[in-house]
């Protein structure tokens, strides 16, 4: 990457100036200190905004392995790579178009909105109805994401090892792999198209159907760089009043659409941050956007899952390690502390299916007892065996909900909404 040897350069001569300072003030320089210095911390910063997409979708999959692990600067960073957006200039987004669509693209439209109207990791989102009247949003690629996939994973990597932004403990191998999978995947917008129109008409199949809306895909329109869609115009979910009963009806849907996804459907949205839903007020229908981190699980998996929310739910840790070994939380020769510590975190997570009646997730200090019990075990590395993707994905989807449930400050029978998919599947 260019760059990538002038920043080990800078990087190094901060770290050398900061450790003189503090040796002339009598301190000891500890090594990570001196390398997430502020000054550091942005530099890195603006070489992941180079490589967006692979950064944001490598911090994604360290995140949900190492957790507590990692350190604070390194989730500013990702939340500030969420934030600023980049955005493509008109010539470079049109010539997309006239490339897939031909140099009269402008003419099947009435309207199109040159201004983004959202903007994604890779891509961003535009505004158009088309002369037959369809109202559309189109989401087109930044260029030369597809391409620079292997080589940008391979770059984050190596900045976040060199930065000092991962620990040492962790094993990045397997999260490469995944983050190379991952992106091939998502840059392939037919793809996401079809996992749209698949996952939709599985919702459809619910007998909770009438609560989601989701757009229709035109595939005659799209390509692996173009995605075409029809518009749903919705609020943000944050606009729903946190603590209301609509907050409270709004995610225990999105509970009941969870385990439908993994019980039923063994295919998971498994991005379940804020901006991936909309709201309509006067219909109360929840809008399901983006499709691309849909995931497909085998039976096997999601029987062997079911076990251990099964086992978490009655409290039996004796039946839930049984289960988290089939699923591959443990690895050949973790010593029984570590094995309880991993057992308890389970148990805990699972604490709002276990409770019975309307678990209060604005009140509820479930993360932060999380935090602490995963904190007194994170100085050893052996602990932190990564589970198989399949399992980090499922659980990044849960810590999801639970996080947006938090700030609506929903009450929600979880408990109840499990059994019914287990004993009623909708």
């Amino acid at each position: 990457m260019m760059g990538m040897g002038a920043l080990a350069g800078r990087l190094a001569q901060n770290v050398i100036a900061e450790g003189s300072r503090q040796l002339l003030k009598g301190q000891k320089p500890r090594m990570s200190d001196l390398l997430l210095t502020k000054e550091n911390v942005s530099r890195v910063t603006d070489q992941l905004a180079r490589m967006r997409g692979a950064a944001m979708k490598v911090g994604q999959l360290v995140s949900m392995d190492a957790g507590n692990l990692l350190p604070r600067e390194l989730a500013d960073i990702l939340a500030r790579l969420q934030d600023d957006a980049i955005r493509m200039p008109a010539t470079q987004w049109s010539a997309i178009l006239e490339k897939s669509w031909g140099a009269d693209w402008q003419e099947q439209f009435s309207r199109f909105s040159f201004n983004p109207i959202a903007a994604a990791s890779i891509g961003q989102v535009h505004e158009a109805t088309d002369r037959s009247g369809r109202h559309m949003a189109i989401k087109i690629q930044y260029p030369g994401v597809a391409k620079s996939i292997d080589s940008d994973v391979a770059n984050v990597v190596s900045l976040l090892k060199m930065s000092g932004l991962v620990p040492k403990s962790l094993d990045l191998e397997p999260l490469i792999v995944e983050a190379r999978a991952q992106l091939h995947m998502e840059a392939d917008y037919r793809h996401e198209g079809q996992q749209m129109r698949d996952y939709g008409a599985a919702v459809l199949s619910m007998d909770q159907a009438d609560s989601f809306l989701l757009p229709e895909w035109f595939d005659e329109l799209s390509t692996e760089q173009i995605l075409c869609m029809s518009f749903l115009k919705g609020a943000p979910l944050a606009s729903i009043p946190p603590g209301s009963l609509e907050a409270s009806r709004v995610m225990s849907e999105l509970f009941r659409l969870f385990f439908a996804e993994l019980l039923c459907f063994g295919r998971v949205q498994t991005d379940p941050n804020l901006a991936n839903f909309s709201y309509q007020s006067d219909t109360g229908k929840i809008i399901l956007l983006d499709f691309g981190a849909v995931r497909t699980y085998a039976a096997d998996f999601v029987k062997n899952y079911q076990a251990a929310l099964e086992a978490a739910t009655a409290n039996d840790a004796v039946m839930l390690g049984d289960a988290l070994q089939i699923l591959g939380f443990f690895q050949g020769n973790i010593n029984a502390t570590n094995r309880s510590a991993v057992i308890d975190i389970f148990l805990m997570a699972a604490e709002p299916l276990r409770t019975s009646g309307l678990y209060d997730f604005g009140t509820s200090d479930l993360a932060s007892r999380i935090q602490q019990r995963g904190m007194s075990i994170s100085s050893d590395p052996q602990a932190w065996h990564t589970p198989p993707p399949d399992v980090l994905f499922l659980h990044r989807k849960m810590a999801g909900l639970y996080l947006m449930a938090a700030r609506l400050a929903a009450k929600v029978d979880v408990s109840h909404i499990f059994k019914e998919a287990v004993q009623n599947p909708p």
